[in-house]
């Protein structure tokens, strides 16, 4: 019985890359999840400020549009 390796690694590498998408597609979700969470975050600081903690809803703003548009 021959064995035809070049099918085999073909085979093994086409598995590799469904993994591979799998999981980038479930860290997508998990960001998209994250980015929602933070917002929601963000809007519950903006409603608790404090005049003595005026500004710190823009600082997390800031910082999470800048992780936005480097993910």
């Amino acid at each position: 019985m021959a064995v035809d390796f070049d099918a085999l690694d073909l085979v093994r590498s086409r598995n590799k890359s469904r993994a591979y998408n799998r999981k980038i597609d479930e860290l997508q979700q998990q960001v998209t999840s994250l980015q929602d969470l933070v917002a929601d975050a963000i809007a519950c600081v903006e409603e608790l400020e404090t005049p003595s903690h005026v500004g710190r809803s823009i600082t997390l703003k800031e910082k999470f549009e800048k992780i936005k548009k480097s993910s």
